[in-house]
């Protein structure tokens, strides 16, 4: 009991020395900082980084996001964020808050004592007015942090596991052409379409036609969208979302066996015609099919759809599309036997309070978009 005691000071003690508070544009340079030298690391270690303004999609329409910071000895050592937007949840449109985009500083490795007060402080903010549900993800190899989330710390809010998530990532250069033309729908149609397809899939976006407008500002471009019709029906949706002007994924290191690999692979795939390992330092080429949606009758319009999606990534110079899937919706399996690509895996949290976030009634089908996550 004593060493318990001892080791609760202790934290408090700590706690105390670190200034906790919403970012504001003055931040900026430290949040860019945080993200730019803290990778994610594993065979490719990656940085997400946030350039040149970490607060280019704070004020889109029919979003609320809140960002708070901690701060020791005036450098931010932590951040995390909570996106609130309408997004269909058991067939209704609901505010839902995203708790995403927490970092945490090398130098402050391992004090969860920071990441605790932080959703401390997120929960106070959120309290004047809060969301219906709010959710998250965590990489599925990231055991350190899944440990600690999963097993209900004192102060921390319930992790309710509620399904995975499998992100694809394409090569464009192996993806075949659409076999027929396809059209460029209107800003109605899409949203239309969108809102009818995703309606009963739990966490899929609500739009309206001026909060998609105004998405051109950040790379999502009407000309960019292509739609596949059957007997003048639309039956498929998507965009190519290129998001490079304001988030990026940067190459840091290639880990051993990777790294002695990698002039050989690139060597074969300059021979085959198929993408290479990026330079270190580089920025992955890479864009979301995002939005979308798909006929649940028509599936095989989703292959159409990526065809001509491709088309279109080739002539902005995109490499890859990433785009996700629940692990039980059945596109997954059709994607992964139709492609050679690369998968990582999520795993989808509600996240709740004693006074703040509902339970989700039903927990199937999944309709998350990788592109706001």
């Amino acid at each position: 009991m004593a060493g318990a005691t001892l080791d609760r000071k202790l934290t408090k003690a700590r706690a105390s020395r670190v200034a906790f508070a919403l970012a504001k544009p003055e931040d900026d340079a430290g949040l860019r900082r945080l993200l730019r030298e803290n990778p994610m690391r594993g065979a490719v270690t990656l940085t997400m980084e946030r350039e040149p303004d970490y607060f280019a999609d704070a004020d889109l329409p029919g979003m609320e996001k809140q960002t708070i910071i901690a701060k020791e000895g005036g450098v931010v050592v932590s951040a995390g964020s909570c996106a609130v937007r309408r997004r269909f949840v058991d067939g209704r449109a609901s505010r839902v808050g995203y708790l995403g985009g927490l970092r945490l500083d090398e130098r402050v490795a391992g004090r969860f004592d920071i990441v605790r007060r932080g959703y401390e402080v997120l929960r106070e903010m959120q309290q004047a007015d809060p969301a219906d549900y709010y959710f998250t993800s965590i990489a599925a190899d990231n055991a350190r942090a899944r440990a600690f989330l999963e097993r209900g710390v004192r102060g921390m809010p319930r992790y309710e596991f509620i399904g995975e998530l499998v992100t694809l990532l394409l090569p464009v250069k192996g993806m075949k052409r659409a076999g027929q033309s396809l059209a460029v729908p209107t800003v109605d149609e899409v949203v239309s379409f969108l809102n009818e397809q995703n309606a009963d899939r739990q966490f899929a976006e609500c739009w309206t036609v001026q909060e998609l407008e105004a998405l051109s500002e950040l790379g999502l471009r009407r000309e960019d969208f292509r739609g596949v019709r059957v007997n003048r029906k639309w039956v498929a949706m998507g965009a190519v979302w290129d998001q490079r002007s304001f988030k990026q994924t940067v190459i840091r290191e290639y880990g051993g066996a990777l790294a002695l690999a990698r002039p050989w692979v690139n060597l074969a795939a300059r021979c085959f015609g198929t993408s290479v390992l990026p330079a270190v330092g580089s920025t992955l080429a890479n864009a979301f099919v995002s939005p979308l949606a798909v006929d649940p009758k028509m599936p095989e319009a989703l292959t159409e759809l990526l065809g001509g999606l491709a088309e279109v990534a080739r002539t902005r110079g995109i490499e890859y599309l990433t785009v996700g899937f629940a692990a039980e919706d059945p596109r997954l399996g059709m994607m992964q036997r139709e492609y050679s690509c690369r998968e990582y895996v999520s795993r989808i949290y509600v996240v709740r309070w004693e006074d703040l976030g509902g339970a989700v009634r039903e927990v199937e089908p999944l309709g998350l978009d990788v592109a706001w996550l």
